[in-house]
């Protein structure tokens, strides 16, 4: 945070997941938070959207396929234009272990967990979809991707 406001003049509140909690329990967490927004706060979660860390030494074409596969289906799941609801985007994030591609993306659930809670956060009824910025990949499977609601471009 000191690097992009070095006056250090916003609270802070580092918060962890909890791996004994449901996909569910982590939506509804960010859901909570989500009033916050309300008063000005961001609610800044890390993780990353393909996290397989145990084949970056190695090139793998399935893990590189799979986590191609399921960046794909969460763009698609959060795009701006979609068609979905905000129910059908909330079950597809709270059961992003069946998405296309999710065991090559993730060998355990605690890099995709925060954006679980953000998606709760951040999602709303009249607008659920996500802005795509930045991006990427390194190693040819681990996304840089990042996502955000309730920006203004």
């Amino acid at each position: 945070m000191k690097l992009i406001r070095p006056q250090a003049d916003i609270p802070i509140v580092s918060m962890s997941i909890n791996s004994n909690l449901s996909n569910q329990a982590h939506f509804d967490l960010g859901k909570a938070l989500a009033s916050y927004c309300d008063e000005d706060t961001l609610i800044l979660c890390s993780g990353q959207s393909t996290h397989h860390f145990r084949s970056t030494h190695r090139r793998n074409p399935t893990l590189i396929e799979g986590a191609k596969a399921f960046q794909n289906w969460l763009d698609s799941t959060l795009a701006s234009d979609s068609k979905l609801t905000m129910e059908e985007r909330s079950e597809q994030i709270t059961n992003w272990h069946n998405a296309p591609g999710a065991k090559f993306a993730h060998s355990s659930p605690d890099h995709f967990l925060p954006f679980v809670v953000a998606a709760g956060a951040g999602m709303e009824e009249k607008e659920p979809g996500a802005k795509t910025f930045f991006g990427g990949w390194a190693f040819d499977q681990l996304s840089f991707a990042n996502y955000a609601w309730g920006t203004q471009e």
